[in-house]
Parts: structure tokens; sequence; C-alpha cells
């Protein structure tokens, strides 16, 4: 079963929000980044996200949810960063109020 975008978001949200250890969690949904095989979230702390406070950044990996089956991967951000095949477009409807 094909997994949408809004149902992708809620898998990461699910994952990540509970226990979010650094600043204020956010899922930052204002632009819709994806390829064909998966959809990729920013996830972390608003203070950084929204706001640019550098010192709430975090280095590591990036949730991305799998179309096919909504399996949730946790990828090296530099290798998403570098992929060619990744598009990014503004969302029509983010659930992000900035």
């Amino acid at each position: 079963m094909a997994v949408t975008y809004e149902q992708a978001r809620e898998i990461v949200r699910r994952a990540t929000e509970s226990d979010w250890p650094v600043g204020t969690y956010c899922l930052d949904d204002r632009n819709i980044v994806e390829n064909d095989a998966f959809y990729v979230f920013q996830v972390g702390a608003r203070e950084f996200l929204v706001d640019g406070d550098m010192s709430y950044a975090m280095a590591g990996s990036v949730p991305v949810v799998h179309k096919a089956d909504g399996r949730l991967e946790f990828v090296p951000s530099f290798q998403v960063g570098t992929d060619p095949s990744i598009r990014n477009r503004p969302n029509p409807a983010p659930t992000l109020r900035a």
C-alpha cells in the first residue's frame, strides 16, 4: 500500500516526538522533500529550525519514510543532502506555523 505524505508525516511524528531530548520538538513540514522512493523529514529543535539558534543544531541522521510500505528509516544527513534525486517544493498545507 502506498503511503501519502500526510501518513508519512504522522509516522515520523509518532516515532520522534514523545521522547524529544533537545529544545522544543519541531517537525518542519513547510517544504515537501522527496524522491520517487521516500519522503524526507526535517525534525529538530524549533529554536534551531525556525528561530535559527545554532546552539540547538544537531548533526546526524534524518528520518525518511518509504512510500511503498511506510517503513521508517534514519539516514545520514550527508547522504540525503548529496542525493541528486531528491526534490524540494513548498508544502501547500504545512502544519508548522512559524
